[in-house]
């Protein structure tokens, strides 16, 4: 009774703990790299948990040895069917398709730009600018397409922000440069102007071309919040 108690105390626990290690690893793009790991930690003590339970119900019992083997087996061919069939779909679907970084993929769940194309899995950014990994043999079955950037008719957008008299008009406009130039969204080689709008006083006018409709929202937040950043650093 001590020791079902203590496993499912166990349980329980690694629920809880890996739940909250994810949520944190969600926050930030530094953070999410390590999401891999994390899930390879957890399959490693989820297995070893399997195990320590086997050997404390069953170790008294004749074909433990057996059973000990087949789930080793087991074990280590689902490990290995589900890396190989993300292997074999990402050549299937490199073959198919010729992927490119940062081309700008659509399909019924995804959309956003390829930034990494990698063995088994295509990392993508979202219109909210999260990083998403996407295994290959979640792609080979769905309809999408592939487009290149250039062949996207970027759109304007104009953002109109008050701002501070005693902000260095400069380096607000070389900040706000910058970032939109190095942003995934923003049409770099279209005209970004920063200028005041001569219809309200106190009112700074910004306009920039984005790639798609889809990215106006983040495009919108991401300068604001930088706006309000900049003026609350020179104010």
């Amino acid at each position: 009774m001590t020791t079902t108690v203590y496993l499912i105390a166990a349980i329980a626990f690694i629920l809880f703990l890996f739940r909250i290690v994810k949520l944190f690893s969600l926050r930030s793009k530094a953070t999410q790299k390590y999401i891999p790991l994390v899930s390879a930690l957890e399959l490693t003590i989820w297995t070893s948990l399997v195990f320590w339970a086997i050997n404390i119900f069953f170790s008294d019992i004749s074909y433990y040895s057996f059973l000990v083997i087949i789930l080793v087996t087991v074990f280590t061919l689902l490990l290995v069917w589900f890396y190989v069939k993300d292997i074999v779909a990402g050549s299937l679907f490199r073959v198919r398709h010729n992927p490119m970084k940062d081309q700008i993929l659509h399909s019924a769940e995804i959309h956003g730009a390829i930034r990494k194309i990698g063995l088994s899995q295509l990392t993508v950014e979202l219109t909210d600018g999260q990083l998403y990994r996407v295994p290959y043999s979640s792609l080979v079955s769905q309809k999408l397409s592939l487009q290149s950037p250039d062949s996207i008719a970027p759109g304007e957008i104009v953002i109109k922000v008050p701002i501070h008299t005693t902000i260095d008009p400069g380096y607000f406009t070389q900040r706000v440069r910058e970032t939109l130039a190095l942003s995934s969204w923003c049409v770099a080689s279209k005209p970004i102007s920063i200028q005041p709008d001569l219809s309200d006083e106190g009112i700074l006018r910004i306009s920039f071309f984005i790639l798609d409709s889809s990215y106006q929202s983040l495009a919108k937040n991401k300068l604001i919040s930088l706006v309000n950043q900049l003026q609350k650093k020179e104010s």
